[in-house]
């Protein structure tokens, strides 16, 4: 079942094992299993907008509204990776080869790119993308 469609407390429970499964993992296993949890979750058109980044949910609201777009997904992402001591993250918006939107998490000089297709953390060239805009991580770190 998918977790994203139970209680608060059940999704609660399932990050932290997730996150308490992942600490002594390196970097690559980290990115790709905290990809894999958070692609579950069900996508709404829009949730959060860049410029009300002060404002985002910290990561125990974002899991309790349970509402995400590709930038909370992603904002999900950036929340378990702090969580797990990775800090090499950048958050960069921009369109895919297909001119379609898109919210990447890019981890360790963009060595792993999460929030994209399932599955896809490694191996994924960023030539097919055009970014606008990256996003300044501080103010979230305050928000663990």
């Amino acid at each position: 079942m998918n977790v994203f469609q139970l209680n608060y407390d059940t999704r609660l429970k399932s990050w932290y094992d997730l996150r308490t499964s992942l600490v002594e993992a390196d970097t690559q296993t980290k990115c790709i299993e905290v990809d894999k949890w958070w692609q579950r979750a069900p996508l709404v058109t829009h949730y959060l907008h860049p410029i009300d980044l002060h404002v985002w949910p910290g990561p125990w609201d974002l899991l309790n509204d349970n509402e995400y777009c590709q930038l909370a997904r992603g904002l999900g992402m950036i929340y378990t990776l702090l969580l797990l001591g990775v800090d090499n993250i950048d958050f960069c918006l921009g369109t895919d080869d297909n001119s379609e939107d898109v919210a990447l998490v890019l981890v360790d000089s963009a060595k792993y790119v999460m929030n994209y297709w399932p599955d896809m953390v490694v191996n994924i060239n960023l030539q097919e993308f055009k970014f606008t805009d990256t996003l300044d991580l501080q103010e979230l770190k305050k928000k663990i």
